[in-house]
């Protein structure tokens, strides 16, 4: 089952972090860690790059030795996989926040 996560759910209206659990907390920083990843490197739609994240998706009694590969899709979400297990996911609303590096082209 893939995480689908919007990630305004962990911010408030100017854009910085609410107050979250340490679990959320945890969720939070890997799915930044892929935003910034794959944002910095201007991918093509539907490739994938090797994001310089183990997995930790799993549960503390479960363990997985995988890696996390992610790219951008058509309709502006970055989509996330584990190389090994499972776990998988789609991060959308993530454009314009803080960890989006793309560079910005004023007109």
């Amino acid at each position: 089952m893939a995480l689908n996560v919007d990630l305004r759910t962990f911010l408030d209206e100017q854009g910085h972090v609410v107050e979250l659990t340490e679990q959320a907390e945890m969720v939070f920083l890997f799915l930044v860690s892929i935003i910034s990843a794959v944002s910095e490197k201007h991918l093509d739609v539907d490739e994938l790059m090797q994001v310089d994240l183990a997995c930790n998706t799993r549960a503390h009694h479960l363990s997985c030795s995988g890696n996390i590969e992610a790219g951008g899709s058509k309709n502006g979400t970055i989509e996330w996989q584990c190389d090994t297990c499972e776990a998988a996911g789609i991060i959308s609303h993530w454009q314009a926040t803080n960890w989006d590096k793309q560079r910005r082209v004023f007109h």
